[in-house]
C-alpha cells in the first residue's frame, strides 16, 4: 500500500471524527498560539527600553514554562479521550486483515496531519495576533506605543520543537497501546462501562480531613513568615481533599439517593443516578479536574485584576513619603549635614519639602515565647517559625517631634502597637527586659510604611536613647550581632512632578556621597514604573493563564459531555423501545447534567470563600491592602466565569441531545 493511500485514510479518519477531533485541534492551536506569542514577547529586546521591562520579560519567560507544562500534560489528558473512542475503530481494522504496522502507519499520518494544522495555524495565529497584544502589554504598562511588526525566528523554532516533540510523544504512547491490545480488546474498548463502585468511606473522611485542613490553614494562618508555604500547602491539601471527595463523596450520595425509592423510582432520577452511579469513578475525577481549574482560573485572576487595580493603594503603603534616605547610627553633624544637602539641592530645584519625618529605630526578629515575652530566635525549636515576631523600636523624642506628639515616658516604660491597634498588654518582655506599657491616649502608629508587615510586628516606643543602645546591646550578647543595629531614616513628600522629584532623588545621592557613610534611598516616583509594569506583567500572564485554563475546562466539559453522550445513546435507544418519551429522556438528560456539571462550579466557589482570607494576606505582603477592592474582583470575577460556564453547559448539553436523540 502507497504512502497516498495511508495519507488520504488518516485525513478521512479525521473527518469521519471531526467530532472528537475538531475541539482537539483547536485546543492545540490555541495551546502552541499562546505559548509563541508569550515566548516572542519574553525574547523581544524592545521591552528593556520600559522601566521594570526586564522584570516583564522574566514572568513571561516564567508563563512560557507553565503553558509549556501544563499543555504537555493537558494534550496527553485529552488524548486519551480520543484513543479510546477509535478503539472499536481500530479495532474492527485489524479483525478485517489490516496488520497493526499498517494501523500504526496510518497514526502517524494522522498525528502528523494534526501537527502540522496545529503548528501552522498557531505560528500563524501568534504572528498575526503577537503585534495586538505586544500594543496591549504597553497600553496596559502605559509605554509609548512602538509600531512593525516583530517575528521571533528563535520563538517559533522553539515553538516547533517542543509541541513537534509533544505530539511524537502522545503517537509513541498510543502506537503502544494498539501494540500491546489484542483486537478484541480494542474491539470492546470503546465500549466499556465502569462497574459501580463501592463506597470507600476511608477515601470520604480523608477527603473530609484534607479539606478541612486546608480550609483551616486558610482562614487561621496570620503570620507573614509562614503565608507562603503555607499557602501552598493549603493547595495541595485542598486539590487532594477534592479529588477525595468527588470519587468518595459522590458515589455515597449517589447511593443514598439510590435508597430513597420515592426519589430514584422517578423516570428522571432513575436514568440519571444509575446511569451516573455505573460511570462515576471515571466522572468523578474529571469534575474535581474542572473544580480544580475552575478554582485557579478565579484565584488567578481576582488577584492580578486586584493588584493592577490598586496599584495607587500599593504605592501609597510601600512608599510612605516621596523621598527616603536611611543610614547607620550616625553622629549629630552628619545628620546636619545630611539635611543641609536636602535643603540645597530642593531650593535649587525650586521644590519645598512637606510632612518631613525624622528618626532612629531599631529592628530586629525574636520569638514570642507566651504571649508579650519575646526572647532569641531558635531555629531548633518545634514551631519556631510560627512564633517569629518582628520589632521595630524608637526612641519618644523622635516620636513626638515626628507624629508632633506629647509622650511623656520614663525608663521602663513603652507605648506599644500591634498592626495598627494599640498593645492591650499591661507589660512587654524583650529579651528578659520587661517594660511596663502605657496607654498611648490619642497617639497612633507613625509612618513606617508596610515593610515590616502588620501581622505578627510589634511597634515599640521606648523612654530615651538610652533604652534603645541597650536593646542593641542585648540583642548582640544573645544572638551574637545585631542584625541591622541603629538605623536613621529621614523622609520627605514634594510638591513637585513625579519627572522633578527623580531629578531632585538623583541629585541628592550623588551629593550624598561627599558624607563618606553607605545611605540607601528610594523614590517613589522613580519606582513606580517598577511596580506597574511588575503588576501589569502578572495581571497580563494571569489573563493568559486564565485562558489556557478556561479552555482547558471547555474541552473537559466538551468531551466529557461527548463521551457521556455516546456511552448513553445505546441505554437511551433501549428505553425509548420500550415506551420512554423523547420528553422523559429530555428531562432525564437535564437532570443529570446539572447534577453532574454544576457541582464543580459550587465547590470552587466554596474553595474561593474560604481561600479568601488567605489571599488578601498574601496580597497585603505584596503592599495590596484595599480588602474591598479584592472582594468586589473576587465577585465579578465568579460571576463572568459562572456566566461562561452556563454558555458552555448550554452548548455542550445540545451536542449530548444530538447524539443520544
Amino acid at each position: 500500500m502507497s504512502i497516498l493511500f495511508y495519507m488520504r485514510l488518516a485525513a478521512q479518519n479525521i473527518r469521519k471524527n471531526s467530532r472528537t477531533y475538531v475541539p482537539y485541534i483547536l485546543t492545540c492551536i490555541g495551546s502552541v498560539m499562546v505559548f509563541n506569542i508569550l515566548l516572542s514577547l519574553s525574547l523581544n529586546t524592545d521591552l528593556d527600553d520600559i522601566y521594570g521591562g526586564s522584570n516583564m520579560r522574566m514572568i513571561l519567560c516564567l508563563g512560557c514554562i507553565i503553558i509549556a507544562v501544563f499543555t504537555g500534560l493537558f494534550l496527553f489528558y485529552t488524548n486519551s479521550f480520543l484513543i479510546k473512542r477509535r478503539k472499536t475503530e481500530i479495532g474492527l481494522f485489524n479483525i478485517l486483515g489490516m496488520e497493526k504496522k499498517h494501523i500504526g502507519r496510518i497514526m502517524f499520518f494522522e498525528t502528523v496531519t494534526i501537527a502540522m494544522i496545529s503548528l501552522t495555524g498557531g505560528i500563524g495565529g501568534g504572528f498575526l495576533l503577537s503585534k495586538g497584544v505586544y500594543l496591549l502589554l504597553l497600553r496596559m504598562v502605559r509605554a509609548e506605543v512602538q509600531w512593525g511588526f516583530h517575528f521571533s525566528g528563535n520563538a517559533a523554532a522553539v515553538t516547533v520543537i517542543f509541541y513537534g516533540c509533544l505530539f511524537l510523544v502522545i503517537l509513541a504512547v498510543n502506537m503502544a497501546r494498539v501494540h500491546v491490545s489484542s483486537p478484541m480488546e480494542l474491539l470492546r474498548g470503546g465500549l466499556e462501562g465502569e462497574r459501580e463502585p463501592k463506597t470507600r468511606w476511608i477515601t470520604a473522611v480523608a477527603g473530609i480531613v484534607f479539606l478541612g485542613m486546608g480550609y483551616y490553614m486558610a482562614v487561621v494562618t496570620k503570620n507573614p513568615i509562614s503565608l507562603i508555604t503555607g499557602f501552598f500547602v493549603a493547595v495541595i491539601f485542598v486539590i487532594i481533599g477534592t479529588y477525595c471527595l468527588f470519587i468518595a463523596g459522590s458515589t455515597a450520595i449517589l447511593k443514598f439517593m439510590k435508597r430513597r425509592k420515592t426519589f430514584y423510582y422517578k423516570t428522571e432520577h432513575f436514568i440519571a443516578v444509575s446511569g451516573m452511579l455505573y460511570r462515576m469513578k471515571q466522572n468523578a475525577a474529571g469534575l474535581a479536574g474542572i473544580c480544580v481549574l475552575s478554582t485557579s482560573v478565579m484565584v488567578m485572576l481576582s488577584s492580578t485584576v486586584s493588584l493592577y487595580s490598586g496599584i495607587n493603594d500599593v504605592l501609597e503603603n510601600r512608599f510612605v513619603r516621596d523621598i527616603s534616605l536611611k543610614t547607620g547610627d550616625i553622629d549629630d553633624s552628619v545628620r546636619e549635614r545630611m539635611d543641609q544637602i536636602v535643603a540645597d539641592v530642593l531650593q535649587e530645584k525650586g521644590l519645598c519639602q512637606e510632612n518631613a519625618f525624622r528618626y532612629k529605630d531599631f529592628v530586629f526578629s525574636a520569638s514570642e515565647e507566651t504571649p508579650g515575652v519575646l526572647v532569641p530566635v531558635d531555629p531548633k525549636r518545634s514551631g519556631e517559625l510560627n512564633r517569629v515576631r518582628t520589632v521595630c523600636a524608637i526612641t519618644q523624642d523622635d516620636y513626638n517631634r515626628s507624629m508632633g506628639a506629647e509622650l511623656s515616658l520614663k525608663s521602663g516604660e513603652a507605648v506599644v502597637f500591634t498592626g495598627d491597634s494599640p498593645y492591650m498588654g499591661d507589660s512587654l518582655t524583650l529579651y528578659g527586659r520587661t517594660y511596663r506599657t502605657v496607654p498611648p491616649g490619642e497617639a497612633q502608629l507613625w509612618d513606617t510604611g508596610s515593610s515590616f508587615g502588620s501581622y505578627g510586628t510589634f511597634y515599640v516606643i521606648l523612654a530615651d536613647m538610652e533604652e534603645m543602645k541597650k536593646l542593641v546591646l542585648m540583642d548582640m550578647q544573645l544572638n551574637g550581632a545585631a542584625e541591622r543595629g541603629i538605623q536613621y531614616e529621614y523622609a520627605f513628600d514634594l510638591d513637585g512632578s513625579g519627572e522633578m522629584q527623580v531629578q531632585a532623588y538623583t541629585e541628592i545621592m550623588n551629593r550624598m556621597k561627599e558624607l563618606a557613610v553607605p545611605i540607601r534611598g528610594e523614590a517613589a516616583a522613580e519606582e513606580w514604573g517598577f511596580y506597574f509594569s511588575l503588576h501589569a506583567g502578572l495581571l497580563f500572564l494571569g489573563i493568559f493563564l486564565g485562558a489556557i485554563f478556561i479552555m482547558a475546562t471547555v474541552l473537559i466539559i466538551y468531551y466529557k459531555q461527548v463521551t457521556e453522550g455516546y456511552d448513553d445513546k445505546i441505554r437511551f435507544e433501549i428505553m425509548q423501545k420500550v415506551g420512554l418519551s423523547k420528553a422523559e429522556i429530555r428531562s432525564s438528560i437535564r437532570s443529570q447534567i446539572l447534577m453532574m456539571f454544576f457541582l464543580p462550579l459550587a465547590a470552587s466557589g466554596v474553595h474561593i470563600m474560604f481561600a479568601f482570607p488567605m489571599i488578601a494576606r498574601l496580597l497585603a505582603l505584596m503592599n495590596m491592602t484595599n480588602v474591598k477592592l479584592f472582594a468586589w474582583c473576587t465577585a465579578g470575577t465568579f460571576g463572568v466565569f459562572a456566566a461562561a460556564y452556563c454558555a458552555v453547559y448550554m452548548m455542550t448539553s445540545r451536542v449530548y441531545m444530538k447524539i443520544v436523540s
